[in-house]
């Protein structure tokens, strides 16, 4: 397994070594976009976006919204409590979130239910 990076996303473009940056297959995002501002969210597709090349894939996980709904009750206090924390962040709505993938070259792939009502959304770059 290759090594991770760390990447401060809001700050473009993503200093990523030359060497690193050719050898990319995917990017996997994980918690994050709910205890950040859309910002954040819009900023880190559009990178990917610049990153990846056709057919490679990026993997999101955590929280959403289908139709602007909450999936549980459990997600819904969490995403309040969030709001309490920083009236920016939240859980973010799924449609909302394949929007902005779709400007910037990817395809849903998948989604997968995953345990304590989170999701595992694959997207493909397709151009």
């Amino acid at each position: 397994m290759p090594q991770h990076i760390e990447i401060d996303v809001e700050k473009i473009p993503w200093k990523i070594p030359l060497r690193l940056a050719h050898s990319l297959l995917g990017i996997v995002f994980i918690n994050m976009i709910h205890v950040k501002r859309w910002f954040f969210t819009v900023a880190f597709f559009r990178e990917s976006g610049k990153l990846l090349h056709k057919g490679n894939f990026l993997i999101l996980y955590g929280p959403f919204k289908i139709c602007n709904k909450h999936t549980s009750e459990s997600n819904y206090f969490f995403d309040n409590s969030l709001k309490m924390q920083n009236n920016l962040w939240g859980i973010k709505n799924f449609e909302e979130v394949c929007d902005e993938n779709k400007k910037n070259g990817f395809s849903q792939e998948d989604i997968i239910r995953m345990p304590a009502n989170n999701f595992s959304i694959i997207y493909r770059k397709v151009s």
